[in-house]
């Protein structure tokens, strides 16, 4: 899927799912880069986050992330019920049944808790169902989140994800419906 900026593409954005032996594993990959006058590199993110699900619970996530020329990394590893997190801002535990930042799935959108998978924080969001809506010629259902993270977020009635809008630098940018994942992203 592209990712799109005032109308211009500056991004990508990529979702693998795979299913296997009781387990959801989701690579999310986020690339992001703005430029200025003759090509200048204004704004550059990159995010490759990888977890895994299982019984409806997050057992590990891996995320490195990269704004301009800084990096770093959040580690997320469940030992027994409890759910451990490492990052530069955070550094603790979270509760048993947080979700991600990731958005991959709808199930998602359930969860009270969300560990950022850009940098390790622990959200209290909410969301809400907003209404159905057509994106070029597939019809999807639009929610809100707001927490931390304000974002529109569009899933197809399966509750696979189609798109959402989100906050760039102050501005809006779009994840437009490319292939839908072809993955039921349901964390049980």
């Amino acid at each position: 899927m592209n990712i799109y900026l005032d109308g211009k593409q500056v991004g990508a954005f990529g979702i693998a799912l795979t299913r296997s032996a009781g387990e959801l594993r989701a690579e999310v990959d986020i690339d992001i880069s703005l430029r200025g006058f003759a090509g200048i590199p204004l704004y550059t993110y990159a995010l490759s986050s990888k977890e895994i699900w299982k019984g409806g619970l997050l057992q590990s996530m891996a995320s490195d992330v990269r704004k301009g020329s800084k990096t770093q990394r959040v580690e997320v590893g469940r030992v027994g019920s409890k759910l451990l997190v490492q990052s530069e801002k955070f550094t603790g535990e979270a509760p048993s049944k947080s979700g991600t930042s990731s958005y991959f799935s709808q199930d998602l959108l359930d969860r009270k808790i969300w560990i950022n998978s850009d940098n390790g924080e622990l959200l209290e969001m909410a969301s809400k169902r907003e209404r159905r809506v057509d994106i070029g010629g597939q019809e999807f259902v639009e929610f809100s989140t707001s927490g931390g993270l304000e974002t529109r977020v569009f899933y197809t009635d399966d509750g696979r994800f189609g798109g959402a809008i989100f906050d760039v630098k102050g501005r809006q940018a779009q994840i437009l419906p490319g292939d839908v994942s072809s993955v039921k992203a349901s964390l049980t």
